[in-house]
């Protein structure tokens, strides 16, 4: 069977090249330039997937969703959207968007994208056809921002704002699981702005920095003579967030006995303040956070398993920054403008050598450590431009590693090297090859082995390597690397 992609885009360069690339993979296509000719189309064609600009002449594109979707409810609409827009992402995820591409686009990664979004089509017109939800099923795998704070377009962030626009529509409990400093704050702050509870109160609870005899009054409430010292009546952060959210950092240090009463208030909605007989309803979105390996504690008999399975029913993990160094450029940018701001100062830039000292460290401490590093830094230039010196904490031997890993990895190449050009010269073998030669050893693991690394994403890779796509795969046709 032959599926049916629409381009609405006022670009016609876009259209243009996704009409053919689609057209080459066999799909029908139809293009239209504004919301108009889209919503005509959709009336007149049997259209499987649509790709949507969010910018267009005549209407907004996140705006039109609504009205596609009730002109035909089984389509999958991918939305086009500029780079660096995360709020954009998050709102299209909101309204039932399949996904979402940003531009410049990766040609080798729209058709599997296609793929995947007219497979979901089918399954959805088959459920509808048999006036049934979509039965659960093996999709092909690969692809499903207020971002006031949340910055980044790796693969690991897109599906972050995936998740966070369609979970930001439910109540349902969220578990952010992630290193200290990689932001589980902020994403817990998007959840909230994004949801039907965003005008109510967004209330945080440290629950590492509360002592262990304080915990249960804070989170539940006290009433007056409840104990020695408790002259007043006092609130718990669970009543103060009723119709709110309320963001529970750090769960995995709660002591064992309020885990138990926590469990109960997720499963009845219902607090009892310490020292009373009286049980008061609360209506709160729960989202908690980690940064421990909760299944290794309910092992230990430090965390129970019931409540672990409360709270994370949907699950979001924040990945550290070493492994997504491909947003410290936008950080940076962010960070720096947002300094600039507040400080009503004109924004400063970078110089590359020390743009490379920030790409090599690994960040222990993750987005929070690069943060006040750039602080750091700005408050010791005297000018304009970041140079290496102002990041001394980072060209120092004690924070280096991905340094010396570098150094050790040169030395043992250039053993290897010098073993190898013996070993030509001693041969006899024609000269003028051996360029040609070390060149293709060299090259051809180290795409293999980047490419591998990213799931074989091309954008990803080469974006880690420091070329372009078509030299990319200019390599690997060359090379013959084939995904296996």
């Amino acid at each position: 069977m032959t599926h049916t992609i629409l381009i609405a885009d006022d670009d016609d360069s876009i259209r243009f090249v996704l009409e053919k690339a689609l057209q080459k993979e066999g799909y029908r296509t139809f293009s239209a330039r504004n919301g108009k000719e889209t919503v005509d189309l959709l009336r007149s064609e049997a259209i499987d997937t649509i790709f949507l600009d969010i910018f267009m002449p005549d209407v907004n594109g996140l705006d039109l969703i609504e009205e596609l979707q009730e002109i035909n409810k089984a389509a999958s609409i991918i939305i086009i959207t500029a780079h660096g827009t995360t709020q954009t992402a998050i709102e299209a995820a909101k309204r039932h968007a399949y996904d979402y591409v940003t531009k410049p686009f990766d040609l080798q990664e729209i058709i599997p994208l296609v793929c995947r979004a007219v497979y979901a089509a089918d399954q959805t017109k088959a459920a509808l056809a048999e006036d049934s939800p979509p039965k659960d099923s093996v999709v092909p795998q690969n692809g499903e921002k207020v971002g006031t704070q949340i910055v980044g377009e790796s693969d690991a962030m897109h599906t972050i704002y995936l998740t966070i626009g369609r979970a930001a529509i439910s109540d349902e409990t969220v578990l952010i699981m992630g290193e200290s400093g990689t932001g589980k704050e902020s994403i817990a702050k998007a959840l909230h702005q994004n949801s039907k509870r965003a005008e109510e109160a967004f209330v945080v609870v440290d629950c590492s920095a509360i002592p262990s005899d304080l915990i249960e009054s804070a989170l539940f409430g006290h009433v007056k003579g409840a104990y020695t010292g408790a002259d007043t009546a006092r609130q718990g952060k669970f009543e103060q967030a009723d119709r709110g959210t309320i963001f529970l950092d750090e769960v995995g240090e709660l002591p064992i006995e309020v885990q138990m009463k926590l469990l109960r208030i997720l499963q009845e909605r219902e607090v009892e303040p310490i020292g009373s007989n009286e049980i008061r309803k609360v209506d709160v979105r729960v989202v908690a956070a980690t940064n421990r390996r909760l299944d290794l504690a309910i092992q230990e008999g430090s965390f129970r398993e019931d409540l672990f399975y409360r709270l994370n029913v949907v699950p979001i993990f924040l990945p550290p920054l070493r492994e997504r160094k491909e947003d410290i450029p936008d950080l940076v940018d962010f960070f720096m403008s947002r300094y600039a701001q507040d400080y009503g100062h004109p924004k400063g830039t970078i110089s590359p050598e020390a743009f490379k000292l920030l790409m090599v460290y690994d960040w222990p401490g993750n987005v929070r450590e690069l943060e006040n590093s750039l602080k750091r830094a700005l408050v010791m230039c005297a000018g304009q431009v970041l140079l290496p010196e102002h990041f001394p904490e980072l060209s120092g031997s004690s924070v280096t590693p991905a340094t010396k890993a570098s150094t050790g990895f040169e030395s043992r190449l250039a053993a290897l090297m010098s073993e190898r050009v013996d070993e030509f010269v001693e041969s006899g073998a024609a000269a003028g090859s051996l360029h040609a030669e070390i060149r293709v050893a060299v090259e051809k693991p180290l795409f293999e082995s980047i490419l591998q690394r990213t799931s074989w994403n091309r954008r990803k890779a080469a974006e880690i390597l420091g070329i372009n796509r078509n030299t990319l795969h200019s390599k690997m046709e060359e090379y013959g690397i084939q995904r296996r």
